[in-house]
């Protein structure tokens, strides 16, 4: 009844902005504290880059098939099923004791948190329709919420203990739920009409040479990236920087993502999508860069500037390009995909590598590796957009 009472009084678009929000405040008190909640378990570098890799997999087998879900049944059914499944799990994971039950509790989270993002960009993307450049301005507020949470909890962690960054990313995944059932019942991923079969978006996506080409470029670029956060906050924490610093130099990156995709828009319509995306992918390499120069953790921490704005252009420019380019009836499975990518397998590589490497050597080794595959990533990205070059991607 309340949920009912409550959609009456907001738009489509504010419970979309709401839902990004929700989700990235979860996201802030999860993933930059995390590798340190692992380890305060007892799990060692080396494991810790091993339950990274094996929960981003995870993810990436989860994705694509929560995005068909949703091109199926509608993106409300599914962001309320995926949100309750991260609640439980996230609470498991909160009272683990055991290193053993800790690994089980984060990776039935990674299952089921993969369910949200794709089918809420799918939403969102639905929302702006023709004019996709706009999905940065629904976007953005994720980022802002991002910088609330990640201070917060921070700051938390700092008053109380480490697990008290459960308290946030609960509640905020609770929130998601009630929002998600706030959703239009038809808020599907895919236009009225013709049902399509099971697996026919996901093949249509898959055969797509400049999709597929796409894909491969933003996998090297992002586990290039992965490979630094995945152990930046032990790295600060190593360096002698407080709880408080390390969620500042989280906060820092999401910073900048705001006015950047703010002006995403107006960036695309003088540049291009391509050329921008690009550029993301150059200045993740600079960031990786300024970290195998120094160990002072506050350079350390002013570099996450460049990987804010690194972030916010190859992730935004990556949506549109893939959304401009998604066969018809298949806008949710194609952003699965790429999230399945960006946030799956990307996140299984990048982290699964740098454990084996900062373990046998140390986290600073490991970011030349680090910066050796954003030089990689930068000439893939390149390459891939300049072979899927097309009208529509260049003009104003």
């Amino acid at each position: 009844m309340l949920t009912c009472v409550v959609r009456r009084h907001l738009t489509p678009r504010a419970i979309g902005i709401a839902l990004y929000v929700s989700v990235f405040a979860a996201i802030g008190a999860a993933p930059p504290y995390l590798p340190v909640y692992y380890e305060s378990l007892g799990l060692s570098l080396g494991a810790i880059g091993l339950l990274a890799a094996v929960a981003a997999i995870s993810g990436l087998l989860a994705a694509p098939a929560w995005g068909m879900a949703a091109d199926q049944a509608g993106s409300r059914a599914v962001l309320v099923a995926a949100s309750l499944g991260s609640v439980v799990c996230a609470v498991g994971l909160a009272f683990a004791t055991q290193p053993s039950i800790a690994v089980l509790m984060a990776v039935l989270y990674a299952l089921s948190f993969a369910g949200i993002g794709p089918v809420l960009d799918s939403y969102a993307l639905l929302l702006v329709s023709e004019n996709q450049h706009r999905y940065a301005r629904l976007r953005v507020w994720g980022s802002a919420s991002f910088v609330v949470s990640t201070l917060a909890v921070g700051i938390l962690i700092g008053l109380t203990q480490l697990r008290s960054l459960f308290i946030v990313l609960v509640g905020a995944l609770l929130v998601t739920v009630v929002l998600s059932a706030m959703l239009p019942p038809r808020a599907k991923g895919r236009p009225p009409g013709r049902p399509q079969l099971r697996f026919s978006g996901l093949r249509a996506v898959l055969r797509s040479s400049t999709l597929m080409w796409f894909v491969v470029a933003a996998l090297v670029a992002w586990s290039a990236s992965t490979m630094v956060n995945g152990f930046l906050s032990i790295y600060l924490i190593s360096l002698g920087a407080p709880a408080a610093l390390v969620g500042g130099a989280w906060a820092l990156g999401a910073v900048v993502e705001v006015p950047v995709m703010i002006a995403f828009p107006a960036l695309a319509a003088r540049f291009g999508v391509a050329r921008l995306v690009v550029l993301g992918a150059g200045l993740l390499l600079l960031r990786s860069v300024v970290l195998v120069m120094t160990s002072d953790p506050l350079v350390v921490t002013l570099s996450m500037s460049l990987h804010g704005a690194g972030y916010a252009l190859l992730l935004v420019g990556g949506v549109t390009y893939v959304a401009r380019r998604a066969p018809a009836g298949s806008a949710a499975t194609a952003q699965g995909v790429l999230s399945g990518v960006v946030f799956g397998l990307a996140q299984a590589i990048g982290p699964g590598i740098a454990g084996l490497i900062a373990g046998s050597t140390s986290i600073q080794t490991m970011f030349w590796f680090a910066m050796a595959a954003s030089v990689g990533g930068v000439i893939a990205v390149y390459v891939a957009v300049t072979r899927g070059r097309d009208p529509v991607v260049l003009a104003p």
